[in-house]
């Protein structure tokens, strides 16, 4: 569980969006347009919803999520994650690093394409403002998000 939820899930999902970028080290918000700092919401409630951290196989299981579970658009996730922030953990990385942690995190990908598969209804990214007012674990129950 991340540091930045209650083990019983207690919190609005709006109240982890705030603790979560509490822990951010810059004010990211204050330096982006309105848009994309909508898409980041996003691609947090993803992390929060689906309980994934910020390593980067956590990032790729967040990118899974979005396309399989949520009405995201790939072009919206990736404006989202376009970020220097991202730009500097991959570069850092390179690109065989990338591919073989990509290859290593198969099995968690297949296991949340089936999870995603059995929900009950995917998350609307469209109703997100309506979401971050719902306790995390009554979203969780009424989409049928299983960890």
């Amino acid at each position: 569980m991340q540091e930045y939820i209650d083990a019983d899930s207690s919190l609005t999902l709006g109240e982890a969006i705030q603790k979560m970028r509490a822990l951010e080290p810059e004010d990211f918000v204050g330096k982006t347009s309105i848009d994309v700092v909508q898409l980041v919401e996003q691609h947090d409630a993803v992390h929060i919803l689906f309980d994934c951290g910020t390593s980067i196989q956590d990032e790729i299981a967040v990118h899974v999520w979005m396309i399989f579970a949520t009405t995201a658009s790939m072009s919206d996730m990736h404006r989202a994650v376009a970020n220097q922030e991202h730009r500097t953990a991959l570069s850092g990385m390179g690109h065989l690093k990338l591919i073989s942690v990509w290859v290593l995190s198969l099995p968690r990908i297949i296991g949340i394409l089936l999870k995603s598969l059995k929900m009950k209804k995917r998350i609307a990214m469209e109703e997100l403002s309506g979401l971050k007012g719902q306790f995390i674990f009554e979203i969780r129950r009424e989409h049928g998000i299983v960890l």
